[in-house]
Parts: structure tokens; sequence; C-alpha cells
């Protein structure tokens, strides 16, 4: 496969170094939210990906990630406030957007070809998964199928080509609603087609009936060649994958597969 220059861009919030003490409807076991989990994380992307950059965003956590300081690719930047979750945040954008859009800013100014986000709680796997997914695009967006999820799509695993970059910053920016009214899956939809507009927003509206198929009638998008990101079961036999929202005996046998992860996280997850 040929040579891609990409960044890869992710966010970090942690309540405490275990993970404990997180919002109470946290999905999947508790050290996904801790910092050994980011040792894991940072061991996967540093095996199975080739990025120039690792970008991260932090929400001015109370607990800051346990960077590589030897890694010269990751630059961190740390925002004066955490914004929260979709659901419930300050202002027009959650936390996690906020990460998504800078880090899509950040690729452009760097001219890179591609950003891939990858989620702090979200491990990959496989050899040249990136570059797979790369050789698999025909539109400027990839996102993960939605399966059996309520959303259009998936994004803890995402990419965008460059010249789709200003695109969306810009029509996502025209969805005047917040993340907690319009959520950021469909927004990501919307965001991904030049038919934006067509239809009104409240048609998008989290509560709507209608907002997840016409999100998924509107967007203009790849779907990543691999599996699971939250759609379960995940196929541990499958040569590249990646999921979210881990419990602890997934998280074991992810780390039994890779070969890799900290001691005091691999303890937790037995």
């Amino acid at each position: 496969m040929g040579e891609s220059n990409y960044v890869i861009g992710t966010g970090w919030w942690c309540g405490s170094a275990d993970g404990s003490g997180d919002r109470p409807l946290a999905k999947g076991d508790g050290i996904i939210r801790g910092v050994d989990f980011h040792r894991l994380w940072y061991a996967a992307i540093d095996h199975y990906t080739r990025p120039g950059k690792i970008f991260m965003v932090d929400s001015a956590s109370p607990v800051s990630p346990p960077l590589n300081r030897e890694d010269a690719r990751i630059e961190y930047v740390r925002l004066d406030h955490n914004a929260g979750h979709s659901s419930v945040h300050t202002g027009r954008y959650a936390g996690w957007t906020r990460s998504v859009l800078l880090g899509i800013q950040y690729a452009n100014l760097c001219q890179a070809d591609y950003f891939v986000y990858v989620e702090q709680d979200a491990l990959v796997f496989g050899e040249e998964i990136v570059e797979t997914a790369i050789s698999a695009m025909r539109r400027p967006y990839m996102f993960g199928h939605p399966g059996n999820t309520p959303q259009p799509l998936q994004q803890s695993f995402f990419l965008i080509r460059r010249d789709g970059y200003e695109p969306f910053l810009r029509r996502y920016a025209a969805v005047r609603s917040a993340d907690s009214r319009v959520a950021p899956e469909k927004k990501f939809a919307l965001a991904s087609s030049p038919l934006l507009g067509v239809l009104p927003e409240f048609l998008f509206y989290t509560r709507s009936p209608t907002a997840s198929p016409l999100s998924r009638l509107f967007g203009r998008y790849d779907l990543l060649p691999f599996g699971y990101g939250r759609v379960r079961p995940v196929q541990f036999a499958d040569p590249r994958f990646y999921f979210q929202h881990g419990s602890g005996e997934e998280i074991r046998r992810y780390c039994d597969l890779s070969g890799f992860a900290p001691p005091g996280l691999r303890a937790s997850a037995a």
C-alpha cells in the first residue's frame, strides 16, 4: 500500500487515575477511563499505525494523560474548561466535538493527507489498519458502520481526506443547533453532504423518529471496511478491527491477542 501522511487525533478526559468517579451512565468497564488505559491506547497506535503526528485535546481534565515524552509526534493541547458530554454541555459544542474540530483544523494546517480520529476509549487492532481504510475510501469521509446502534454512523474511529476538511468544518458550523439538540453523529452525516440545508434542522433533532434515517439518507460518506465500535459482538479473530466501550473481558482478550498492556491494566481486566 502507498504511503500517506496522516494525523491521528483524539481527546482526553479523566476524572480520576483509576477511571472511577465518572458520569453515572458511562458505558464499558471503568478502566477505559483511567490512565493505564491510555498506555494501552498509545501502544496500539504506536504499533498498528504510522501517523506523522498524534494530536490530543485535553478538556481541562483533572488528571493528565501519561504521555510518552520521547515521542516527538505527540502534540498536546489543553482547553480552558470541560464543556461536557454531548447530552449535557455548555455552549454550542460538547467537549468531544471540540477535540474533533480542533483536530481537523490542525491536520488541515499541517497539510496532512488524512485526519484519522481514534477516540480515547477505543482500541485498534491489525497491521496497516489505517492504510486498509484509506485504500477503501471513495469519498472524502469514512465513518463506522452504525450496525445495531441507534445512530446513522459511528465516530470513535473515522477518516477525513484533505479535500474534505474545509467543507466538513463549514457544514458542521452551518448546523446551528447545539450538540444536545442535534447529536454529533447526525451532524457528521449532514456535514459530509452538499445537500445540507435542503431540509429544516428540526427534522434532525435527537428525539425525532426521522433523525437517523434522514441523516443516513442525506449523508455522503463511505463506511469502514471492518468493525466494530460499539457494535457487539466483537470478532477477535478478524485481521483488523476496532472497538469502543470495552468490557473487562473484552479488554483482557485484546491484551492477550495484541501481547501488550500495562501490568496494572492487565490485572484490572482479568
